[in-house]
């Protein structure tokens, strides 16, 4: 049944926000973008197949604007958007369009975020990079990404430096304990942090030459 617009009222708590009344009564809210869109004025008669057109575009908008607010927090991939949304009651139809327009837009790139999270990681708290790509790979990044982004965030250095490092720090505290308890400390640490079990032993193997720093 068709419905004639009775009124549109900007909402007193935002602006931005519009108050459609459809034979009197309050229907639905929408942002200005979409009125716009829309088209509609007061007078305008709706089918209910049009209402419904234009509350989907106001659930894109609003997902737009969720993500947006998100990605103004930290970066995100994809995935992590997903499923921000999907948490947030956004419908599929929803989130998929939100994340072409972004992606379109260059504000969703799970190749560069890649990279910064990597290289962040690495510069926060060096790890190995069996657990850089496990991480990554939680968060939805494809392989080929991953491989790249390790390999920059790895720049000039490699997996025995940053274990030896690590190991030099961490050998100090250590200093109370008898040799074999401190030695399963470290490999246990350096494990955890992703290093692969042949650099774990490098490190422990070389155990005298370690330096405190």
């Amino acid at each position: 049944m068709d419905r004639t617009i009775t009124s549109i009222e900007v909402q007193k708590k935002d602006s931005n926000r519009f108050s459609i009344f459809l034979d009197g009564e309050f229907a639905f809210g929408i942002h200005k973008d979409v009125l716009l869109e829309s088209g509609i004025a007061r007078g305008d008669r709706l089918t209910e197949s049009q209402v419904e057109t234009i509350k989907k575009r106001e659930e894109v908008k609003k997902a737009k604007i969720k993500a947006v607010r998100l990605l103004s927090v930290r970066a995100r991939s994809k995935q992590e958007l997903d499923e921000r949304l999907k948490r947030s009651g956004f419908s599929t139809g929803a989130i998929d369009e939100t994340l072409r327009e972004l992606e379109r837009l260059d504000l969703v790139n799970d190749a560069e975020f890649a990279v910064l999270f990597a290289r962040t990681k690495m510069a926060q708290k060096p790890q190995g990079k069996m657990a850089l790509s496990l991480e990554l790979k939680k968060k939805g990044i494809e392989e080929t990404a991953i491989e790249n982004a390790i390999a920059k965030a790895y720049e000039g250095t490699n997996e025995s430096e940053v274990a030896f490092s690590l190991a030099n720090r961490k050998k100090q505290q250590f200093g109370n304990l008898e040799e074999q308890k401190a030695k399963k400390r470290l490999s246990d640490y350096l494990l955890r942090r992703g290093f692969r079990f042949d650099v774990v032993r490098d490190v422990l193997e070389n155990w005298n030459h370690l330096e405190l720093e």
